[in-house]
């Protein structure tokens, strides 16, 4: 993408980051509030979705994405937006192609494709290859710093940044390189293996896990894989029509006035639509796999199952886990050359595990009103904030906590969460929302769904 050439002006909006949720907020700005300013700055210089989970093999079955096309990043909220996946389709010559697939969710090079498309045409909006590296309030606006050029200069400003990676706590001292995140897949992979890595461990159960399972097996066949598991096997997810109203956009306003109580309640209902589990095709592939290598003779998969990781050491250029295999009652010690691990992300929020505030805003905590030492958010994303804060801070897809599962990495409400962000933001200064959702625990229940 071409690199903007930032100025002295003072943008009506900078988001930091330019993933699908800040994209599908470019477009809401472009659509509904055309004499408005912004800018968006990435790390990325090309805007790639999920490119650490981009294969090879795109047409295996586990390369499709989990969810309609049509929840797009702008169908929802604008059907006849020129976003969307369906004329991404048509202006690229593959609507008939794609429609001829007969394919109720697209592949993911096609949506990645889809929403580089649609990223690309925000290219003077956008400024990539750039690390901001701080925020700081300068009179009647902020100013954004970056770590290679000048200043952007904002009103107001979004957090679109996505959630940090959840490192378990045993892995958080581990120094060995070959010990990643999953987020770091694509680009570690390759090195791994050809640095004779020939045994590497998976950790956790769900459709991460499985599909780097079949990813790492069928291009590197030659590494033996073991996946560590807390669950009996890999868990099904829920697809179901009832608890899949958890994206509907009323599922907001119900979650947000709950109790936190009722939210906790939500919570274990609907975990399974969105964590800890896998589709039925890779978990069917995975077992076929299983399967064909014991016709083989072979055992180059194998799974602990409902096991915990104990201790994890760096031990000679290898990672040594200390594995309880509670199937089996015994516990073990087992070396590896690499450990990916699928587990998932850090949510901002009060609770024990979550981040209270997001690491860009540290520096920032005399403007934040703060709630059991965590952001406060509000019903349309705005962080609660002193007088003296010269503009509006709002948070763009990093709010599960308070907004629920919906607000998750799913993007089938983006863009009607893009919406409400824009519109919150150019709200004058005294117009008041609802309670925030951190100081709510009596809150009535929103009467949406019974």
């Amino acid at each position: 993408m071409k690199r903007s050439h930032p100025s002295t002006e003072i943008y009506d909006i900078v988001g930091i980051g330019f993933g699908p949720a800040n994209i599908a907020l470019a477009i809401a700005l472009e659509e509904l509030h055309p004499d408005k300013s912004f800018r968006f700055v990435d790390s990325q210089k090309q805007i790639v979705w999920q490119n650490e989970m981009l294969f090879e093999n795109a047409l295996d079955v586990y390369s499709n994405i989990q969810n309609s096309p049509h929840r797009d990043l702008a169908t929802p909220r604008n059907p006849r937006s020129r976003y969307s996946f369906l004329n991404y389709l048509h202006e690229n010559g593959l609507f008939w192609t794609q429609l001829n697939l007969n394919m109720s969710m697209p592949l993911r090079p096609d949506f990645a494709n889809y929403i580089a498309w649609v990223a690309e045409n925000f290219r003077d909006h956008f400024i990539g290859g750039t690390w901001v590296t701080g925020i700081e309030p300068r009179g009647d606006h902020y100013a954004i710093k970056c770590d290679n050029g000048p200043e952007l200069l904002a009103r107001h400003v979004v957090l679109g940044t996505g959630r940090p990676p959840q490192i378990p706590e045993q892995f958080q001292d581990i120094t060995n390189p070959n010990c990643i995140h999953f987020t770091k897949y694509n680009s570690s992979i390759d090195a791994m293996v050809a640095g004779n890595a020939k045994r590497i461990a998976i950790v956790g159960s769900s459709q991460t896990a499985a599909e780097i399972v079949l990813h790492l097996t069928k291009m590197h066949p030659q590494v033996e894989v073991d996946v560590i598991m807390r669950r009996f096997g890999f868990p099904l997810k829920d697809t179901t029509p009832f608890v899949s109203e958890i994206y509907f956009p009323e599922f907001t306003d119900l979650y947000f006035n709950s109790s936190e109580a009722m939210k906790r309640r939500i919570d274990r209902d609907v975990y399974g639509t969105n964590y800890g589990t896998a589709d039925e095709d890779v978990i069917q592939e995975i077992y076929q796999q299983i399967y064909y290598d014991k016709l083989a003779g072979r055992n180059k998969l194998e799974l602990h199952r409902l096991s915990e990781i104990n201790n994890v050491r760096d031990k000679g250029g290898k990672i040594e886990i200390t594995i309880n295999d509670r199937m089996h009652t015994r516990t073990f010690d087992k070396a590896y050359d690499g450990v990916i691990l699928a587990t998932g992300f850090v949510n901002y929020g009060p609770h024990p595990h979550n981040q209270k505030i997001p690491n860009l805003l540290q520096p920032l905590q005399h403007l934040l009103q703060l709630e059991r030492g965590a952001v406060s958010v509000g019903r349309k994303y705005d962080l609660a904030l002193t007088p003296e804060a010269p503009g509006k801070i709002l948070m763009n897809g990093l709010c599960e906590v308070t907004h629920g599962m919906g607000d998750a990495g799913s993007i089938s409400l983006m863009s009607l969460r893009a919406a409400e962000i824009a519109s919150k933001a150019f709200e004058p200064a005294d117009s008041a929302d609802p309670a925030t959702a951190l100081g709510d625990a009596d809150t009535e229940l929103h009467p949406v769904i019974a």
